[in-house]
C-alpha cells in the first residue's frame, strides 16, 4: 500500500541579524533552519542539530535544509 502524499506549507522570512541578512526557513510556525551569506558562499544551518552545510547559493541552502528535514523526520 502506497503512502498518501502530504502537502506541507513552507515559508521563508528574510530578517536582519547584527547587520547581516538571514533567511529563516519555516514549516508551519517552526524555524527548521537558516541560510546566511558567508563571503561569496552561503551557510545553511539546521535548527535542531546545529549542523552547518557550505553551499553555493541561497536556493541550494534552502534545498539542503528541506532535504535534511525530510530525511530526519520519521
Amino acid at each position: 500500500m502506497a503512502k498518501k502524499e502530504k502537502t506541507i506549507s513552507v515559508s521563508v522570512n528574510d530578517i536582519e541579524r547584527q547587520g547581516q541578512s538571514v533567511e529563516q526557513v519555516l514549516i508551519r510556525d517552526r524555524v527548521i533552519g537558516e541560510v546566511i551569506a558567508d563571503g561569496t558562499r552561503f551557510k545553511a544551518t539546521l535548527e535542531d542539530s546545529g549542523e552547518t552545510f557550505s553551499v553555493k547559493s541561497q536556493e541550494e541552502g534552502l534545498e539542503t535544509i528541506l532535504a535534511q528535514y525530510h530525511l530526519h523526520q520519521g
